[in-house]
Protein backbone atom coordinates (compact mmCIF):
# COMPACT_ATOMS: atom_id res chain seq x y z
CA UNK A 1 0.00 0.00 0.00
CA UNK A 2 2.86 2.29 0.83
CA UNK A 3 4.39 2.10 -2.99
CA UNK A 4 1.11 2.15 -4.33
CA UNK A 5 0.74 5.82 -2.07
CA UNK A 6 3.77 7.13 -3.29
CA UNK A 7 3.69 6.80 -7.32
CA UNK A 8 -0.11 8.05 -6.90
CA UNK A 9 1.42 11.59 -7.80
CA UNK A 10 3.26 10.81 -10.79
CA UNK A 11 0.54 8.98 -12.45
CA UNK A 12 -1.44 12.48 -11.28
CA UNK A 13 0.94 14.63 -12.77
CA UNK A 14 0.95 11.76 -16.07
CA UNK A 15 -2.77 11.74 -16.86
CA UNK A 16 -2.75 16.01 -16.45
CA UNK A 17 0.18 16.01 -18.65
CA UNK A 18 -1.75 14.03 -21.41
CA UNK A 19 -5.16 16.17 -20.87
CA UNK A 20 -3.15 19.30 -21.44
CA UNK A 21 -1.58 18.00 -24.38
CA UNK A 22 -5.10 17.43 -25.97
CA UNK A 23 -6.29 20.37 -24.81
CA UNK A 24 -3.33 21.93 -26.81
CA UNK A 25 -4.06 19.52 -29.78
CA UNK A 26 -7.53 20.71 -29.80
CA UNK A 27 -7.24 24.83 -29.61
CA UNK A 28 -4.73 24.66 -32.52
CA UNK A 29 -3.66 22.66 -35.93
CA UNK A 30 -0.26 21.31 -35.09
CA UNK A 31 -0.10 21.17 -38.58
CA UNK A 32 0.22 24.96 -39.42
CA UNK A 33 3.34 25.27 -36.60
CA UNK A 34 5.46 27.31 -38.25
CA UNK A 35 9.04 24.76 -38.78
CA UNK A 36 11.52 27.36 -37.90
CA UNK A 37 9.97 28.37 -34.76
CA UNK A 38 8.50 25.17 -33.19
CA UNK A 39 9.15 25.76 -29.25
CA UNK A 40 9.66 22.52 -27.59
CA UNK A 41 5.92 22.15 -26.36
CA UNK A 42 5.44 22.41 -29.83
CA UNK A 43 7.98 19.69 -30.88
CA UNK A 44 6.09 17.40 -28.31
CA UNK A 45 3.18 17.55 -29.49
CA UNK A 46 4.26 17.15 -33.04
CA UNK A 47 6.13 14.01 -31.64
CA UNK A 48 2.66 12.94 -29.77
CA UNK A 49 0.07 13.36 -33.43
CA UNK A 50 2.62 12.19 -36.46
CA UNK A 51 3.55 8.85 -37.24
CA UNK A 52 6.72 7.39 -37.31
CA UNK A 53 7.60 8.07 -40.67
CA UNK A 54 5.74 11.73 -41.09
CA UNK A 55 7.88 12.21 -38.10
CA UNK A 56 10.82 11.07 -40.09
CA UNK A 57 9.69 12.67 -43.46
CA UNK A 58 10.00 16.20 -41.07
CA UNK A 59 13.17 15.49 -39.85
CA UNK A 60 14.97 14.98 -42.92
CA UNK A 61 12.97 18.27 -44.87
CA UNK A 62 14.28 20.33 -41.90
CA UNK A 63 18.19 18.37 -42.84
CA UNK A 64 17.57 19.38 -46.44
CA UNK A 65 16.31 23.11 -45.94
CA UNK A 66 18.20 23.97 -42.99
CA UNK A 67 22.14 25.88 -43.39
CA UNK A 68 24.54 24.88 -40.98
CA UNK A 69 24.48 27.26 -37.86
CA UNK A 70 20.53 28.54 -39.53
CA UNK A 71 17.29 27.90 -38.85
CA UNK A 72 15.28 26.31 -41.78
CA UNK A 73 13.34 28.65 -44.13
CA UNK A 74 10.64 30.72 -42.45
CA UNK A 75 7.19 31.09 -43.28
CA UNK A 76 6.47 27.21 -43.55
CA UNK A 77 4.52 24.70 -42.02
CA UNK A 78 4.18 21.46 -41.08
CA UNK A 79 1.62 20.41 -43.31
CA UNK A 80 3.54 22.66 -46.21
CA UNK A 81 6.71 20.71 -45.02
CA UNK A 82 5.50 16.82 -45.14
CA UNK A 83 4.05 17.80 -48.68
CA UNK A 84 7.20 18.83 -49.84
CA UNK A 85 8.92 16.22 -49.06
CA UNK A 86 6.48 13.96 -50.05
CA UNK A 87 6.68 15.14 -53.19
CA UNK A 88 10.35 15.41 -52.91
CA UNK A 89 10.65 11.74 -52.30
CA UNK A 90 8.19 11.09 -55.10
CA UNK A 91 10.52 13.05 -57.08
CA UNK A 92 13.44 10.64 -56.02
CA UNK A 93 11.69 7.47 -56.83
CA UNK A 94 10.62 8.53 -60.41
CA UNK A 95 14.21 9.49 -61.04
CA UNK A 96 15.43 6.12 -59.83
CA UNK A 97 12.78 4.21 -61.76
CA UNK A 98 13.93 6.29 -64.95
CA UNK A 99 17.57 5.14 -64.40
CA UNK A 100 16.92 1.89 -63.88
CA UNK A 101 15.00 1.80 -66.97
CA UNK A 102 17.65 3.34 -68.96
CA UNK A 103 20.35 0.95 -67.10
CA UNK A 104 18.14 -2.12 -68.03
CA UNK A 105 18.08 -0.67 -71.79
CA UNK A 106 21.51 0.08 -71.98
CA UNK A 107 22.37 -3.83 -70.93
CA UNK A 108 20.14 -4.82 -73.40
CA UNK A 109 21.81 -2.91 -76.20
CA UNK A 110 24.82 -3.95 -75.03
CA UNK A 111 23.73 -7.70 -74.84
CA UNK A 112 22.49 -7.45 -78.24
CA UNK A 113 25.60 -6.22 -79.97
CA UNK A 114 28.21 -8.81 -77.98
CA UNK A 115 26.04 -11.22 -79.88
CA UNK A 116 26.49 -9.33 -82.90
CA UNK A 117 30.28 -9.10 -82.60
CA UNK A 118 30.01 -13.06 -81.23
CA UNK A 119 28.62 -13.98 -85.24
CA UNK A 120 32.02 -11.96 -86.39
CA UNK A 121 34.57 -12.94 -84.11
CA UNK A 122 35.60 -15.25 -81.28
CA UNK A 123 38.38 -14.93 -78.64
CA UNK A 124 39.24 -17.69 -76.06
CA UNK A 125 42.04 -17.88 -73.63
CA UNK A 126 44.31 -21.25 -74.14
CA UNK A 127 46.58 -21.09 -71.51
CA UNK A 128 48.06 -18.65 -68.67
CA UNK A 129 51.36 -19.10 -67.09
CA UNK A 130 52.84 -17.33 -64.17
CA UNK A 131 56.60 -16.37 -64.64
CA UNK A 132 58.97 -14.44 -61.86
CA UNK A 133 61.60 -12.75 -64.31
CA UNK A 134 65.35 -12.51 -63.52
CA UNK A 135 64.56 -8.70 -62.22
CA UNK A 136 62.04 -10.33 -59.89
CA UNK A 137 59.36 -9.04 -61.33
CA UNK A 138 56.00 -10.54 -61.62
CA UNK A 139 54.66 -11.53 -65.41
CA UNK A 140 51.32 -13.47 -66.39
CA UNK A 141 51.83 -14.94 -69.32
CA UNK A 142 48.86 -16.40 -71.79
CA UNK A 143 47.54 -17.13 -75.05
CA UNK A 144 44.44 -16.27 -76.69
CA UNK A 145 42.72 -17.82 -79.56
CA UNK A 146 41.14 -15.74 -82.36
CA UNK A 147 38.52 -16.70 -85.16
CA UNK A 148 37.76 -14.66 -87.34
CA UNK A 149 33.64 -16.21 -88.78
CA UNK A 150 33.60 -13.66 -91.41
CA UNK A 151 34.00 -13.34 -95.41
CA UNK A 152 36.47 -10.66 -94.83
CA UNK A 153 40.01 -10.15 -93.77
CA UNK A 154 39.97 -8.44 -89.93
CA UNK A 155 43.03 -5.85 -89.77
CA UNK A 156 42.68 -5.60 -85.45
CA UNK A 157 40.81 -6.32 -83.01
CA UNK A 158 40.04 -4.22 -79.58
CA UNK A 159 38.28 -5.07 -76.81
CA UNK A 160 38.83 -6.33 -73.16
CA UNK A 161 39.54 -9.58 -71.68
CA UNK A 162 37.33 -9.78 -68.68
CA UNK A 163 38.15 -12.72 -66.15
CA UNK A 164 36.18 -13.73 -63.56
CA UNK A 165 37.19 -16.87 -60.56
CA UNK A 166 34.79 -20.00 -60.44
CA UNK A 167 32.27 -18.31 -58.66
CA UNK A 168 31.33 -15.27 -61.36
CA UNK A 169 33.17 -12.94 -58.95
CA UNK A 170 35.29 -10.20 -60.98
CA UNK A 171 39.02 -10.75 -60.86
CA UNK A 172 40.01 -8.59 -63.43
CA UNK A 173 39.37 -6.53 -66.73
CA UNK A 174 42.28 -5.75 -69.29
CA UNK A 175 41.75 -3.52 -72.32
CA UNK A 176 43.51 -5.53 -75.70
CA UNK A 177 43.89 -5.55 -78.62
CA UNK A 178 45.17 -7.83 -81.23
CA UNK A 179 46.85 -5.88 -84.87
CA UNK A 180 48.63 -9.01 -86.33
CA UNK A 181 45.73 -9.64 -89.23
CA UNK A 182 43.45 -12.64 -89.17
CA UNK A 183 42.62 -13.62 -92.22
CA UNK A 184 38.73 -14.96 -93.21
CA UNK A 185 37.25 -17.87 -92.09
CA UNK A 186 40.48 -18.32 -89.75
CA UNK A 187 41.73 -18.51 -86.53
CA UNK A 188 44.94 -17.65 -84.75
CA UNK A 189 46.83 -18.30 -81.52
CA UNK A 190 48.80 -15.20 -80.00
CA UNK A 191 51.96 -16.29 -77.99
CA UNK A 192 54.22 -14.96 -75.69
CA UNK A 193 51.19 -11.97 -74.23
CA UNK A 194 50.90 -11.03 -71.05
CA UNK A 195 51.13 -8.64 -68.09
CA UNK A 196 53.35 -7.66 -65.41
CA UNK A 197 51.84 -7.96 -61.77
CA UNK A 198 52.07 -5.13 -59.76
CA UNK A 199 51.71 -5.94 -56.34
CA UNK A 200 50.13 -2.57 -55.28
CA UNK A 201 47.15 -3.49 -58.10
CA UNK A 202 44.71 -6.13 -56.34
CA UNK A 203 43.42 -7.64 -59.43
CA UNK A 204 46.36 -8.14 -60.95
CA UNK A 205 47.33 -10.34 -57.79
CA UNK A 206 44.43 -11.76 -57.94
CA UNK A 207 45.01 -13.06 -61.38
CA UNK A 208 48.48 -14.03 -60.78
CA UNK A 209 47.16 -15.97 -57.36
CA UNK A 210 44.33 -17.32 -59.39
CA UNK A 211 45.26 -20.78 -61.50
CA UNK A 212 43.73 -21.13 -65.14
CA UNK A 213 41.57 -23.87 -64.60
CA UNK A 214 39.34 -21.79 -62.26
CA UNK A 215 39.13 -18.61 -64.32
CA UNK A 216 36.49 -18.08 -66.30
CA UNK A 217 36.97 -16.03 -69.43
CA UNK A 218 35.14 -13.78 -72.12
CA UNK A 219 36.03 -10.92 -74.46
CA UNK A 220 33.94 -7.74 -74.65
CA UNK A 221 34.61 -6.66 -78.23
CA UNK A 222 34.94 -2.85 -78.82
CA UNK A 223 35.97 -2.41 -82.34
CA UNK A 224 36.85 -4.87 -85.91
CA UNK A 225 38.51 -2.86 -88.20
CA UNK A 226 38.73 -5.05 -91.72
CA UNK A 227 41.68 -4.55 -93.70
CA UNK A 228 39.24 -3.30 -96.54
CA UNK A 229 39.10 -0.07 -94.41
CA UNK A 230 35.33 -1.02 -92.82
CA UNK A 231 35.02 -1.33 -89.41
CA UNK A 232 32.09 -1.83 -86.74
CA UNK A 233 32.31 -1.10 -83.06
CA UNK A 234 30.10 -1.25 -80.05
CA UNK A 235 29.51 2.56 -80.55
Amino acid sequence: MKVIGKLAPFKILEMISLTLLVLVVGCSNPLNYDVSKLTHDQQAVLHAILTADQAKNLDDWIRRHTVPGKAPPAGVTVEQALKDQADWLAKQQAQKAQAADLQKQKLAEYAAKQQEFARLVSVMLVSKTNKVLRDDRKFVAFELEYANKTDKDIQALKGVMKLANVYGEPVIDIDWSYNRGISSKQTVVEHHAGIFISKSVEPQVEFWNTDFERLKFTFEVKTITFKDGTSVSDS
